[in-house]
């Protein structure tokens, strides 16, 4: 390779290495060690600037260039540095520039990971010299033992991008499930079934009934019961099991708490936009669905249609296997309300392997939209079941 090659090779490093003193300089709430690392970085920088001068000058002597030559031959030092600056920067940013405000970096590398890095820099360095100063033979020794650092290094440090990806994609999800609904039925069913008794509910779960509907494509499980008959810890019980025993990649568990004093926000979009927010969660490969629809609506300051949030609702509920939903209190629910959410969950049902189960108060349009399926009451005296 000709000393012009050489510098070509050296010009590329010292782009990304401006590239990721950029990002550290970006990191926010870092520790002392982001600040050792900028210097260190920077001094690197200034060598590799001064070597490639030398080069592009023609001062470089005979032994000093072949001295920088074993530096650069293919899967070199200069080589590995560069791939994985390549790497790094691709893992660090968003499509070649610093990620937004929003989305700001954070500093997630231990102190003894920090330390090593910090080691490494310092050896390369140390080569630049030698290089510079002629000393071939030294650098020569060197180099074979640091091939297997080189790498070590660049595993620690991608592990920690890896965890600054994994905060950042979190962090984006947190959001967007917040954005589309702000209901959290799962803290009721915890708050609910925690004030279970051992053996509560252990009737329901040993019916031929539930065990139907659980294996049973498309089924629906209609329980009937009073006020007071225990409907609410039924249905608790139920989805506990549910979450335990079914809940998986492919199956999916979604679950709502009807209350009459919130009508006026349990509309059709809210319910339905509760059940999307849970199977995302549950599978959160389908979180594209979701920031589709964020981003159609976030720089209006909108939120998105019942038909555009039903829309999402089928396009998930198709990624799984199959799907549970469990609506407690049913009755609950406003009369059109119940009417439009029923249809549109029944609609998924024609399409999908929607497993529908309801508790309410007896009335006659649920038990009409309920009526080819199996109904199984729910008595509060000594947990009996009575069958239809």
């Amino acid at each position: 390779m000709d000393p012009l090659s050489v510098a070509a090779s050296i010009i590329a490093i010292l782009q990304l290495s401006a590239k990721v003193l950029s990002y550290l300089n970006n990191v926010k709430d870092a520790p002392k060690d982001r600040a050792k690392c900028a210097v260190e970085v920077s001094s690197l920088h200034s060598l590799l600037l001064s070597l490639r001068f030398h080069l592009e000058e023609g001062d470089a002597s005979q032994s000093c260039y072949v001295a920088v030559r074993e530096l650069a031959v293919e899967n070199g030092p200069l080589d590995e540095f560069k791939q994985a600056l390549e790497k790094l920067q691709a893992r660090m940013t968003d499509g070649g520039r610093l990620k937004k405000a929003g989305d700001a970096l954070m500093w997630k590398f231990k102190k003894e990971e920090i330390s090593e890095v910090l080691n490494r820099i310092e050896r390369l360095k140390t080569h630049i010299l030698v290089a510079l100063h002629m000393d071939h033979f030294k650098l020569l020794r060197d180099l074979k033992a640091d091939t297997n650092i080189v790498r070590e290094h660049v595993s620690v440090i991608e592990s920690g991008v890896d965890t600054i990806q994994q905060n950042q994609d979190s962090a984006k999800h947190s959001r967007l499930l917040k954005w589309i609904s702000a209901s959290d039925y799962p803290a009721q069913q915890s708050s609910i079934i925690k004030h279970r008794q051992e053996g509560t509910g252990q009737w329901f779960l040993n019916t031929h009934e539930l065990a139907h509907w659980i294996n049973e494509s498309k089924a629906t499980l209609f329980c009937p019961g009073i006020p007071g008959a225990g409907k609410t810890m039924i249905a608790a019980i139920t989805i506990d099991h549910l979450l335990n025993t079914v809940q998986n990649g492919s199956y999916g568990v979604a679950y709502v708490y009807c209350n009459y004093k919130a009508r006026e926000e349990q509309d059709v979009s809210s319910l339905l936009a509760a059940i999307l927010k849970q199977l995302v969660q549950g599978r959160l490969s389908t979180v594209d669905r979701l920031e589709q629809l964020y981003l159609n609506h976030a720089n209006r300051g909108t939120k998105p249609s019942f038909e555009e949030i039903y829309s999402a609702l089928r396009d998930v509920v198709a990624s799984y296997k199959s799907v549970y939903i469990v609506i407690d209190a049913l009755d609950e629910c406003h009369g059109g309300t119940r009417c439009q959410f029923l249809a549109k969950l029944r609609d998924l049902q024609v399409i999908q392997d929607v497993r529908l189960m309801a508790t309410s108060r007896p009335m006659p349009d649920i038990e009409d939209a309920f009526s080819t399926g199996p109904s199984l009451e729910v008595q509060a005296s000594r947990e009996k079941c009575r069958r239809r």
